[in-house]
């Protein structure tokens, strides 16, 4: 995913290896929140972002522990085309090591890429819809001829009232992977779901609550990826926001714990 801790629990090394658009520390939404709002910069803005994500996990299966720890760096440019059309380019560099029962571990993890388009197609008295088209290239790090290629597109929903916002994702993910081990282990349609709110406290704080859950890439398990997310976005000036945020698995296939930390530009 363009993004997403590495994990090496109940999951297969090359699903592991796979990441898909729709992971958590993708840089298009308000950082920490994993759910996009439906909101466009403007004609002529720009926006860097940079995050981290430090994750930690701790699994027991059939008498075995596997304890993971992954680490995520992340960044974002996105420029505003016009009004209602921002353009979006991300990479994602996800690694990791863990142990399993004594026996220790590395995760050279991947170096994602991703491309997205997002158009504001409504706008009235505080509702917006936008549809989010996107592409991504992921590479296995350390693994020759090992990538995937990302199709897929999101809708958003937005809902203010004053200080108060709601946002609601649906989006579907096609990962074609380019190996038949891949293939035959990973699921290549993802489903994504997301509902998040936000609140105005002050001029310069602002926080945000996360749900959301996805299709599990992996075709040994059924159970869905369940997170729970709060965080916060401090406004410095306007041109300076800084983010943090605390994610937590609600189900196995979800890292148990993650922190979230950003840092956004605005030009």
């Amino acid at each position: 995913m363009i993004g997403g801790a590495v994990k090496s629990k109940n999951i297969s090394i090359a699903c592991a290896a796979m990441l898909t658009l729709l992971s958590s520390g993708t840089c298009y939404a308000a950082y920490p929140l994993v759910c996009d709002d439906a909101e466009t910069l403007g004609k002529g803005a720009v926006q860097v972002e940079f995050n981290a994500q430090i994750s930690y996990d701790n699994e027991t299966t059939n008498g075995s522990t596997t304890k993971t720890d992954g680490t995520q760096l992340a960044a974002a440019i996105t420029a505003g085309v016009s009004d209602k059309l921002d353009l979006i380019f991300g990479i994602t560099r996800p690694w990791g090591n863990g142990d399993s029962d004594g026996t220790s571990f590395n995760d050279a993890g991947s170096t994602d890429f991703a491309l997205y388009l997002k158009w504001q197609i409504y706008k009235q008295e505080g509702f917006s819809i936008a549809v989010r088209p996107q592409l991504g290239y992921s590479y296995s790090v350390g693994t020759e001829n090992d990538y995937t290629m990302s199709y897929g597109t999101t809708l958003v929903f937005s809902k203010e009232l004053g200080p108060l916002a709601f946002h609601l994702n649906a989006g579907y993910t096609f990962n074609d992977h380019n190996r038949a081990e891949v293939r035959d282990a990973c699921r290549d349609s993802i489903w994504n779901f997301s509902l998040a709110t936000t609140y105005q406290i002050t001029e310069d704080l602002k926080l945000g609550a996360d749900f959301g859950t996805s299709t599990y890439e992996d075709k040994s398990s059924s159970e869905m990826p369940v997170f729970g997310l709060g965080g916060m976005i401090y406004t410095v000036n306007n041109n300076l926001d800084l983010s943090a945020g605390l994610k937590l698995g609600l189900t196995k296939p979800e890292d148990d714990l993650t922190g979230c930390f950003g840092i956004t530009l605005k030009y």
